[in-house]
Order: structure tokens, then C-alpha cells, then sequence
């Protein structure tokens, strides 16, 4: 989408159909049908209770819509069961599009699975650094190597996205990294920490993500 365009829209981030479509049906997995029925009817997003979101590539999903969802479910709960329900999904988030075949996301190949185990989280964040930056826009994303836990960052590029959206996107992706960590470890016990940041002025979210689930 063009500059021009672009300023005549409210916001022009969005993600793909079927990221979107996969983690609605994680939050109704996590919420319940009844539950997950009222927050979206809350959120004036009924009409997604009604019916599915296109399962394709298309990036049609407007990213507004999540950051209204989110609002509504920390004003529904309150923030920390909000974060609960988001790492959750997160989990099932992962576990949905890990079995896709198309677009595939490519953890649990023979090239990574054979990867020392400290370079198979770096090449982890690699793959999940590319798969969302190709399938989002209006959110950017890095990943840095220090030497005790990658660092896998991102930020919302459209100036339109408030910090709410943020904070539930860096809860799904906490509960997304533990799910992929658990599953690539063998289900050893481990801690991911999130820190918030400015950079240049613009709000950042870290993961970090430990080497040490990996050794021994």
C-alpha cells in the first residue's frame, strides 16, 4: 500500500486471514464458546462469532479489531487474568499453526532439529522473525544474540496502534515461545521474561528467551 493510500485510512496494519482465524480459534479454545461469544460481542466484533475468517495469505484482518478485543478483555477481567488468558492462547496459537502444512512455519524440521541446541534457538527466532514480519504489517520485528538469551524484539510501526494492542500481542508470543520451547526441549521446566522499552521514542517489547532449557 502506497504512502498516499495509507494516510487516508485510520490504520493500515494488518495481519493475514489465517493468523488471525487460528488465533480466534485459540481464544475460543482457551475462553469456551459461551465466553468467547460475549467478549466478541462486546467488542462489537459479533459478526466474527457468526462466521469464519478466510482461511488464506491475504493480509485483510485489520489489527484495530485485536487491539479493541484486548481493551475489552482487560476491562472485562482485569489486566492479569487478561495476560493468563492471552499466554494460554498463545500456546494454543502455537500448536494450530505448527500443524499447518501451508504456509508452513518450519520448527520442527530436520535443519533445525539437528542444530546444536543454543544455535536452534537462534535459528528459532530467525524463522519466527521472518514468518510474522511476512504475514504482519504494521509491526516490525528484530532478534538479537547476546550471550546469555536471545532477544526477540518488536514494535508497532503504524503510529495508529496503541500500547494495548502491544501488551496482548507480547502475551500471545510469551505463551507461543513456551509452547514451542516446551515441545523443542522435551518439556524442560524453564522462565521467559518480557521487558518494555522506548527506543527513539517508540515503545519496543523484548522477549528473552534463555539458552539454558536447552544445555545439559
Amino acid at each position: 500500500m502506497a504512502a498516499t493510500d495509507r494516510a487516508s485510512h485510520v490504520s493500515w496494519a494488518s495481519c493475514a486471514n489465517f493468523l488471525a482465524r487460528t488465533l480466534f480459534l485459540s481464544l475460543r479454545e482457551t475462553l469456551g464458546d459461551g465466553f468467547f461469544r460475549s467478549v466478541l460481542v462486546k467488542a462489537g466484533l459479533e459478526d466474527w462469532a457468526e462466521r469464519s475468517i478466510p482461511d488464506n495469505e491475504a493480509r485483510q484482518f485489520p489489527l484495530k479489531k485485536l487491539e479493541t478485543l484486548f481493551e475489552v478483555m482487560a476491562r472485562t477481567d482485569g489486566i492479569n487474568v487478561q495476560r493468563g488468558i492471552l499466554q494460554r492462547s498463545g500456546r494454543a496459537w502455537f500448536s494450530s499453526l505448527s500443524r499447518r502444512s501451508s504456509p508452513a512455519l518450519n520448527i520442527f524440521t530436520f535443519a533445525v532439529l539437528t542444530l546444536p541446541k543454543k544455535l536452534r534457538v537462534k535459528r528459532c527466532g530467525a524463522i519466527l522473525e521472518e514468518y510474522f514480519q511476512s504475514y504482519m504489517e504494521g509491526v516490525s520485528f528484530s532478534v538479537e544474540s547476546p550471550a546469555q538469551a536471545l532477544e526477540w524484539q518488536f514494535k508497532l510501526s503504524d503510529s495508529e496502534l496503541g500500547v494495548s494492542l502491544g501488551n496482548g500481542l507480547a502475551d500471545l508470543w510469551l505463551g507461543f515461545w513456551y509452547e514451542m520451547l516446551y515441545n523443542l526441549s522435551g518439556g524442560k521446566p524453564y522462565f521467559l521474561d518480557l521487558t518494555f522499552c522506548a527506543k527513539e521514542g517508540q515503545p519496543v517489547w523484548v522477549l528473552h528467551i534463555p539458552y539454558l532449557p536447552f544445555e545439559g
